[in-house]
């Protein structure tokens, strides 16, 4: 039996989501109760004595989150697949079929130019523009 769940849109293990809360609760609630009871004795506005208590617990929960990502690492499962320009360009297609447009990648600022070319998409951009990609299958002229 597996014991791997998703929870908001996560992979986590039951048990050390167990461990984690408890955790969690274990540091926190002490650290909660222990700054009430000495910002009660030394702070003369019970509110503000009360609000630094919270405070001190939310402090607490966030050390006790930290110790839980040390403890335990993500059970993501990554794939990666190799793109290939008939991939994005059937992408371009797919996106220009929503209603984009292709701005001529020769007129954008250097930085963005440079990120094209580093993700491979610079002259697959360019084609797009040049051929003028309205949608799949669709073509516009363009008029040099």
């Amino acid at each position: 039996m597996s014991r791997l769940i998703e929870v908001w849109g996560d992979t986590v293990d039951t048990r050390h989501l167990s461990i984690s809360i408890a955790l969690g609760a274990g540091i926190a609630t002490p650290t909660f109760l222990l700054g009430r009871r000495f910002f009660t004795a030394t702070v003369e506005d019970q509110t503000l004595a009360q609000s630094y208590a919270l405070l001190l617990g939310l402090a607490g929960c966030l050390v006790a989150a930290v110790i839980a990502a040390r403890l335990f690492k993500p059970k993501r499962i990554v794939t990666q697949e190799e793109s290939t320009t008939g991939s994005r360009r059937e992408a371009l297609e797919a996106i220009a079929a929503d209603g984009g447009e292709w701005t001529d990648p020769a007129v954008l600022p250097r930085e963005v130019q440079d990120e094209l070319r580093q993700l491979g998409l610079y002259d697959v951009v360019a084609d797009a523009h040049r051929e003028g990609i309205t949608g799949p299958g669709e073509r516009e002229e363009v008029r040099a």
